[in-house]
């Protein structure tokens, strides 16, 4: 979020505007290793599970709503909206190749949530991310990865769409922006999802996703595209 966060009292609020949307419970765990939220779909509830002091892991006001909001999507709308979860049998070098693409899918849709509770925060944090990519595209070059690609593509995306200025995007990068663009982050669909990450895939031209039923859930699986 912004480097000058919300006071404490604005803080409060925030947290009070986005629990009070929850239906199932949020239980909480102390000290973990690690600060982390996860939803259940079949108990129908969320643990936070919170570090231990010592650990160094304790999270960023920011992080912890980001993380919250995954897992209000993750109730409201589909389980997959909280974190991506891969059928059996994927390809391990796939799903960690492509996790970020998948990742940048849903902070589309969390960000859209984050300007409705804390437009502020998230504004500033909107533009901090525009600049810090323009100045990295101003020095040229190639880009470097495909993580960079899909992260650098959404802060473009995001200052288009949420500040309605035009970018520079050219090639790849370009793509990856129309992408998101033309997805409405304001309505969140497991639906509307799959098309992004279809379209965002389809950028690099070597694999497709599908979702596919495994135990009563959705999963994502990933193939290599068929050359005919």
């Amino acid at each position: 979020m912004a480097k000058h966060g919300p006071s404490a009292e604005e803080r409060n609020t925030i947290v009070a505007n986005l629990t009070s949307r929850f239906t199932w419970p949020i239980e909480e765990e102390f000290m973990r290793e690690m600060f982390e939220v996860v939803s259940d779909p079949a108990r129908r509830k969320h643990v936070v599970y919170w570090p231990r002091e010592s650990s160094g892991q304790t999270p960023s006001f920011g992080r912890y709503l980001h993380q919250m909001v995954h897992a209000l999507l993750a109730e409201q709308v589909h389980p997959q909206f909280g974190r991506p979860n891969f059928a059996p049998g994927t390809d391990p070098s796939l799903r960690n190749a492509y996790r970020p693409l998948f990742d940048a899918a849903l902070d589309w849709y969390v960000q859209a949530v984050l300007m409705e509770i804390a437009p502020k925060a998230q504004g500033d944090d909107i533009d901090a991310r525009f600049k810090q990519s323009a100045s990295i595209l101003r020095q040229g070059g190639a880009l470097p990865s495909l993580e960079f690609v899909v992260d650098t593509g959404l802060a473009m995306a995001s200052f288009r769409y949420w500040r309605g200025l035009e970018v520079e995007a050219p090639g790849k990068l370009g793509q990856i922006v129309e992408s998101f663009v033309r997805t409405d982050p304001r309505k969140p669909t497991l639906f509307g999802m799959h098309g992004l990450v279809r379209s965002l895939m389809a950028v690099f031209g070597t694999h497709h996703t599908s979702l596919v039923h495994d135990k009563g859930f959705e999963r994502w699986h990933i193939d290599p595209i068929k050359k005919g």
